[in-house]
């Protein structure tokens, strides 16, 4: 799981599922005002592979 937490109260505000585990840092980057977070996984049968998630407003 990618988890999201508050950073003022810790609190979990959001969690995606991942096939794979994460084999690298979080990169995160921003296009025209739209935030992304970017991620390499790779294991459980799944070769390397980089996943990217928009966040939301």
């Amino acid at each position: 799981m990618l988890r999201a937490y508050d950073k003022a109260t810790g609190a979990e505000v959001g969690a995606v599922y991942m096939s794979a585990p994460q084999t690298g840092s979080p990169m995160t980057y921003s296009v025209d005002g739209e935030q992304y977070i970017v991620l390499a996984t790779s294991g459980g049968g799944q070769s390397g592979r980089l996943l990217a998630y928009k966040l939301a407003e």
